[in-house]
C-alpha cells in the first residue's frame, strides 16, 4: 500500500475522519483565509520572507498530521485495531514523526521552517533521546532513515532551533521569529477550526459598509467623532470622548472587515453585543467567561443554532467579536499556543474601550499587549473618557483627538458628611419626590446598609449589586433599566455595576466619593444627553466615611483628589484637566509611588518574557487569564438553594442530548454569582459534587432574597471587595 492510499485509510480523528480528509479540510480553510484576508496577512509578514509565506503554510497544512500513520496512534484511535502493532517501537508523538515525509521539498529553507512548525504545533520534547525514538520508528515502521536536517530540529528546543535556522539560512533572527510566529499561529488557527465539527469554515464573511449600515438602520447621520474615525481607519487612534457621545458606533466603524471590540465589564459586553447583532446579524459574536449563559438566556428557543454560533465565537471566527480583554490579550504571557492569537491579529482590528478602569499592573500588561498586537499587524483604536499622560507617552505613535460635548451636563454639590447620615437620608427622600434618583456606593456592604436605613424611614428603595444570584440579578437589571426609561420618581441603590455597565439616565445622582475617574464615570449616568437644566445641583457627593477606601480605591488618590473637587458646574474639559493632573507621572510619583511601580513592573515582566521567548511557553491559557484579571473570583451557589440546585444537577446528569444538557446547565448557573478569591480561606466553600469540571462551590453564608449576600468579611488590605 503506497503513502497516498494509507492517508485515505488511516484515521486522523476518533470519529473515523481520515488523515486525507482532515488535511483537505485544512487546505480548504487555507484557501478561504487567503481569499478573505490574504492581503492583510502579507502586509503583516516581514518583507524579506513574504515570498515564502503561503507555500510554507501550505506545506505545514499538508504534512502536519502525516505522523498519525504511526501504528501506536492508529491503535489508539481506531477501535477495531485494523493496524498491526509494531512492538519494537515506543509510542511517539505524531508531530515529531510528520517531518519524515517532507524530504521531497526542494527548497531547504521552506522545508526546515515548515517542519519546525509541524513539530511544534503540538507539545514537543527535544533532545537526543527524542531523536533516537523517532529514528527507531522511521526504520522499524516506515523503513526509512531520519534525515540530518530532521535530527537537527529534534535535538533543539523550539526557539533554539529557530536561532539555528537563522544562522544556517542567513535570515535575520528578529524577522525570522516574527515570520515563524505568524506561520505557526496560522497553522494552529486553521487546524483547530478544521477539527471543530460544530463549524463549517474558518472565517465568516467580513463586515463591509459599516457607516452605511449604521445610517440606514439607526436613521441618523454620523457625528464628528464617527466621521473622524471613518476618515482615519488607516491609523492607530487614541480618542477621548464623554459618555453618550456615540463611541460604540465609532468603534463599529473602525472594526470594518474583521475586529475585536474589547470592554472590561461582562455586563457591558453583553449590551454591546446586542447592539452589534442588531446591526450585523450573525457576523457578530460574544465571548467572555459567562457568555454562553447569557446567550442561552437570550435564545432559549434556538439552542441548536446557538451552540454553533457560540463555537464560531470561541474559535474567533466571527467578523466582529465583542469580548473582555482577558479573552484576547493574555498572549502577552506567551502561554502555549499564543501564536494563534497573534496570527489572528495580523489581519484584524482591535478597539479597546474604557481601559482606564484597570488597576496599574493590568494596565501595564495591556499596554505591552497593544504594542505586540500592532507589531503583529493589527490596527488598534483606544477609546476612553480621558487618557492618562503616561499611557500617551508609552503609546506615542497613535493619532490622538479629543471630542467634547459642548453642553455642560453636571452641577456638583459636595457634602462633608457620610452617605449614611441623617442629612443624606433626608436628601435622598427629598430628591426621590422630585425625580429619579440613582445612588451609587463603593461597596456591597454600604449599599445594603443604606437600603436598610431608607426602609426604616418608610421609603421603598430598590437594590442592585453583584451578590445576587444570576436569576435575580438579570431580573433586577431589566427593572432598573425600565425604571429610568419610564418612571417619574423613585430610588435605586447600586454599586459600580451601574457606573460601568448599565445604560441609565437619572435626574439626580447621590454618591459617596471614590476617586475622580470613578466619580466621572458615575456622572455619566445623570443627564446623560445634556438636555436637562444644570442651574441647580444634579450630583451630590458625600466626602466623609467613604467605604472601600484602601481596598477598592487607592487611598492616596482618594485623599489627594478630594481636595481638588469643588461645587458647581463641571465641563468635560474640567474633568479631563483634573484627571490629566492626577494621573500624570509627576503627581502619581508624589502621592502614590506604588501605582507607577506596579505599572512599570508589569511592563518589564512582559518584556522579559518576550526577550526569553520559548522558555515559559508551557504557561497555560487559564493561568494567563488569571494574571490578566483585576478580580480573582470564585463562582459560588448559596447553600440556601442547595435542594433546588441538587435536583437541577440530577437533571443535568440524566440529560443525553447536547441541547438538553446545556439547558440544564444554564438553569444551574442561574443560581450562581462570584465572590473574591480570598473567601476560600474562610472555610465557607465546599466543592459541588457532580460539577467538578465547572469549578463551582457551595457558599456557606446567609443569603437573603431581598438583599442578596451582604455578610462577607471586609478587608481593606485586599484588592476589590467584589464591589460590583
Amino acid at each position: 500500500m503506497n503513502l497516498t492510499q494509507k492517508l485515505k485509510i488511516a484515521w486522523a480523528k476518533s470519529d473515523g475522519t481520515s488523515i486525507r480528509e482532515h488535511t483537505d479540510k485544512l487546505l480548504e480553510n487555507l484557501k478561504l483565509l487567503r481569499s478573505l484576508y490574504g492581503e492583510d496577512i502579507e502586509k503583516a509578514c516581514p518583507v524579506g520572507l513574504r515570498s515564502y509565506l503561503w507555500k510554507a503554510l501550505e506545506f505545514a497544512c499538508e504534512y502536519h498530521d502525516y505522523g498519525k500513520l504511526h501504528c501506536k496512534f492508529q491503535r489508539e484511535v481506531v477501535k477495531n485495531h485494523i493496524y498491526p502493532d509494531n512492538k519494537k517501537v515506543e509510542r511517539v508523538r505524531h508531530n515529531l514523526i510528520s517531518p519524515l515525509f517532507m524530504g521531497n521539498i526542494e527548497d531547504e529553507f521552506l522545508r526546515d521552517i515548515s517542519a519546525l512548525v509541524v513539530i511544534h504545533h503540538h507539545e514537543a520534547e527535544a533532545g537526543n533521546d527524542v531523536e533516537k525514538k523517532v529514528e527507531k520508528v522511521a526504520q522499524e515502521e516506515f523503513s526509512i532513515s531520519i534525515p540530518p536536517w530532521h535530527k537537527r530540529l529534534l535535538r533543539r528546543s523550539e526557539y533554539e532551533a529557530l536561532e539555528h535556522l537563522s544562522d544556517r539560512h542567513n535570515k535575520p533572527l528578529e524577522e525570522l521569529r516574527s515570520f515563524y510566529i505568524l506561520l505557526k499561529g496560522l497553522l494552529l488557527r486553521i487546524d483547530h477550526a478544521s477539527s471543530n465539527k460544530d463549524i463549517e469554515r474558518l472565517e465568516v464573511e467580513p463586515i463591509r459598509d459599516v457607516a452605511k449600515v449604521i445610517k440606514d438602520k439607526k436613521g441618523f447621520e454620523l457625528n464628528d467623532l464617527q466621521e473622524f474615525v471613518l476618515k482615519n481607519r488607516d491609523k492607530d487612534l487614541l480618542l477621548s470622548a464623554p459618555t453618550g457621545y456615540g463611541k460604540t458606533e465609532a468603534g463599529f466603524i473602525y472594526l470594518e472587515g474583521k475586529g475585536f471590540f474589547t470592554i472590561p465589564v461582562r455586563t457591558s459586553a453583553n449590551a454591546l453585543y446586542l447592539r452589534a447583532k442588531d446591526l450585523f446579524g450573525e457576523k457578530a459574536g460574544l465571548l467572555h467567561s459567562t457568555a454562553l449563559n447569557f446567550l442561552i438566556e437570550e435564545h432559549r428557543n434556538h439552542l441548536t443554532g446557538l451552540i454553533v454560533d457560540y463555537e464560531y465565537a470561541r474559535n474567533f471566527s466571527k467578523a466582529l467579536l465583542v469580548c473582555t480583554p482577558d479573552q484576547l490579550f493574555p498572549f502577552v504571557f506567551a502561554y502555549k499556543g499564543f501564536e494563534k492569537s497573534l496570527a489572528i491579529l495580523s489581519y484584524s482590528r482591535v478597539v479597546v474601550d474604557e481601559f482606564q478602569l484597570f488597576e496599574p499592573h493590568t494596565l501595564g500588561f495591556l499596554v505591552e499587549g497593544i504594542k505586540l498586537a500592532k507589531k503583529a499587524g493589527a490596527k488598534v483604536m483606544l477609546m476612553t473618557a480621558t487618557v492618562p499622560e503616561f499611557i500617551r507617552e508609552d503609546l506615542p505613535d497613535f493619532t490622538e483627538k479629543v471630542f467634547d460635548n459642548p453642553k455642560p451636563r453636571h452641577n456638583l454639590k459636595l457634602i462633608k458628611d457620610s452617605v449614611l447620615s441623617e442629612n443624606a437620608l433626608r436628601l435622598i427622600k427629598e430628591k426621590s419626590q422630585e425625580g429619579k434618583v440613582l445612588v451609587i456606593l463603593n461597596t456591597v456592604r454600604r449599599a445594603v446598609d443604606l437600603y436598610d436605613a431608607l426602609k426604616k424611614e418608610g421609603l421603598k428603595p430598590n437594590l442592585l449589586h453583584s451578590r445576587f444570584i444570576q436569576l435575580q440579578r438579570k431580573q433586577k437589571e431589566k427593572e432598573i433599566e425600565s425604571f429610568f426609561k419610564n418612571e417619574n420618581c423613585g430610588i435605586w441603590i447600586t454599586t459600580q455595576l451601574a457606573e460601568v455597565s448599565l445604560d441609565l439616565d437619572a435626574d439626580f445622582l447621590i454618591t459617596e466619593y471614590s476617586t475622580p475617574d470613578s466619580l466621572f464615570q458615575r456622572l455619566g449616568r445623570v443627564n446623560r444627553k445634556g438636555e436637562k437644566q444644570v442651574k441647580e445641583p444634579n450630583a451630590y457627593i458625600f466626602t466623609e466615611d467613604c467605604s472601600g477606601i484602601g481596598g477598592v480605591y487607592r487611598k492616596s488618590i482618594h485623599e489627594y483628589s478630594k481636595g481638588k473637587l469643588q461645587d458647581g458646574i463641571w465641563t468635560e474639559q474640567d474633568k479631563r484637566n483634573l484627571l490629566s493632573h492626577i494621573y500624570s507621572r509627576e503627581t502619581l510619583s508624589k502621592i502614590d509611588p506604588k501605582y507607577m511601580e506596579d505599572y512599570s513592573k508589569a511592563k518589564e515582566y512582559v518584556r522579559d518574557i518576550w526577550n526569553t521567548l520559548g522558555l515559559i511557553s508551557q504557561e497555560s491559557r487559564k493561568k494567563a487569564q488569571e494574571l490578566f484579571r483585576d478580580i480573582h473570583s470564585i463562582t459560588v451557589i448559596p447553600i440556601y438553594y442547595k435542594d433546588k440546585v441538587e435536583a437541577l444537577i440530577q437533571n443535568y446528569k440524566n440529560s443525553t442530548e447536547k441541547e438538553e444538557k446545556i439547558q440544564a446547565l444554564n438553569q444551574i448557573l442561574d443560581y450562581t454569582f462570584s465572590i473574591p478569591a480570598y473567601m476560600s480561606k474562610d472555610n465557607m466553600l465546599e466543592r459541588i459534587k457532580g460539577l467538578e469540571s465547572f469549578n463551582l462551590y457551595w457558599l456557606k453564608a446567609p443569603y437573603d432574597e431581598e438583599k442578596g449576600l451582604a455578610e462577607l468579611r471586609e478587608d481593606p488590605e485586599l484588592s476589590l471587595d467584589n464591589v460590583w
